[in-house]
């Protein structure tokens, strides 16, 4: 049987309700679905449930809100084919998370760009963008910002 909260009134005013702390090693065994845990050693909220494939863990709880679009523009060259830093880091396999213009023409993720893990901030193109070619790496579209 699970543990019962004594009081069965909640507080109002400067009064908060404490969580349980631990790591990410550190969990409730066996734990069950809706428990949480705030874990110390990354900082995050985490909530304990099964993923879309099935795999049973804790997530993190994200806090929903409005997000700030962000905008890099880069000038092409004609001589170089990777532009950088951007605003944000992005690694192999991650291209779909950004929209990217050439001259107002969207690219094609992973096609037109890519992202590499040994210079994660910057953005590597296919074809190397023409001189005064317009470059726009748009991103930050989630809407949720993990804590």
């Amino acid at each position: 049987m699970g543990r019962m909260i004594k009081n069965t009134v909640a507080r109002t005013g400067s009064h908060a309700l404490g969580v349980p702390l631990g790591s990410t090693a550190i969990g409730p065994n066996p734990s069950t679905y809706g428990q949480l845990q705030y874990q110390t050693d990354t900082n995050k909220m985490v909530y304990w449930t099964s993923n879309s494939a099935g795999t049973y863990g804790y997530y993190n709880i994200a806090h929903e809100g409005a997000v700030q679009i962000k905008v890099d523009k880069f000038t092409g060259n004609n001589a170089g084919s990777t532009f950088g830093p951007l605003t944000n880091n992005y690694y192999a396999g991650q291209e779909a998370q950004v929209l990217v213009f050439l001259n107002a023409v969207w690219q094609v993720p992973g096609l037109n760009y890519t992202f590499a893990n040994a210079n994660p901030n910057a953005i590597t193109f296919t074809s190397t963008p023409g001189v005064l070619a317009n470059i726009y790496v748009l991103h930050n579209f989630n809407s949720t910002i993990t804590y």
